[in-house]
């Protein structure tokens, strides 16, 4: 196998670029003399003559064109690789596996992904849904790199940005006798069933729409627990009850669903990024950092009259 050095495959591109020593010694910063050498070491390392030399002009020999277009594809990959060794080392590059809580994933999960991509477009993300619980666990276990949960959460070596504070709103059966009014109170809600995420699963959700029902004085009766987004709210266009949920939801078109404010109550819905403390790539910091300041953008949202279609 023959060791070209890096410098004579760059004096030997020059020559042929120019294909005239003098130029190519002026472009390369150096004497013609010196330029003159470095070709005749690099022919006796491949083994051939690259350059025909009369005293007035330089030509590629045929074994010369078949090294140039190698050295040229040669330098281009090793171009290509210094840039990609660059960005992976500034967190720019790399593939980031992420785990998801369903609501995130149906509301403004699409926008921190499209972040993503306009600000680090050579990250590559792949994506799963799993309940809080459960993507802390494919953490733990190394099966994702970052998790969108509900805060709060109980893991044990973990780091995390809140990224999203959101209000709660009332999901109504679009035939509830309380969907003629545009405002309700959560007091008012004390005798009707409603469908929630269950403890063991959502507990950071279930918690919230406990604390909010017992804020308003009562203890809410459960209907059904079900750990999807979707899953709630077909209960809930279903008949089967009501359902407290993030106010980001109420932007979704379920059949028979009717959102509704509720201005009086003070718990928020929150979610947080969340990685292995241990984790210390850079490229998990630059994700990190993206996606933290699109949710500060997203801040807390409203809700006004939106129907299922």
């Amino acid at each position: 196998m023959v060791d070209l050095e890096l410098r004579r495959v760059r004096y030997f591109l020059a020559v042929a670029q120019e294909l005239h020593f003098a130029r190519a010694a002026e472009r390369l910063h150096m004497a013609q003399p010196p330029l003159s050498v470095q070709i005749r070491k690099l022919e006796e390392e491949v083994g051939f003559r690259v350059f025909e030399r009369t005293s007035r002009n330089v030509a590629l020999t045929e074994a010369g064109r078949v090294l140039l277009a190698g050295a040229r594809n040669a330098m281009d990959e090793l171009q290509r690789a210094i840039y990609s060794g660059q960005q992976t080392e500034r967190g720019h590059s790399g593939h980031v596996r992420i785990g998801f809580v369903s609501s995130g994933g149906v509301t403004f999960l699409p926008k921190l992904l499209r972040q993503l991509r306009n600000n680090l477009p050579e990250v590559h993300t792949t994506t799963r849904q799993y309940s809080s619980n459960g993507a802390l666990e494919a953490l733990a276990q190394r099966s994702i790199d970052l998790a969108i949960v509900r805060t709060p959460f109980v893991g044990e070596k973990l780091q995390h940005r809140p990224i999203l504070r959101d209000r709660v709103v009332l999901a109504l059966p679009d035939d509830h006798p309380m969907c003629r009014r545009k405002r309700i109170r959560l007091q008012e809600m004390q005798h009707e069933s409603f469908v929630m995420y269950p403890p063991n699963e959502g507990h950071a959700a279930y918690s919230v729409v406990q604390r909010a029902c017992l804020a308003a004085g009562f203890s809410p009766l459960v209907a059904e627990f079900v750990d999807d987004v979707y899953g709630i709210l077909g209960l809930v266009g279903a008949g089967i009850g009501v359902a407290l949920m993030p106010a980001a939801i109420s932007r979704l078109s379920v059949d028979g669903v009717v959102f509704r404010p509720l201005p009086e109550v003070a718990e928020r819905f929150e979610l947080s990024l969340v990685w292995r403390a241990e984790d210390d790539r850079r490229l998990i910091s630059a994700v990190v950092e993206v996606l933290a300041k699109v949710g500060g953008v997203l801040g807390s949202h409203t809700v006004g009259d939106h129907r299922g279609e």
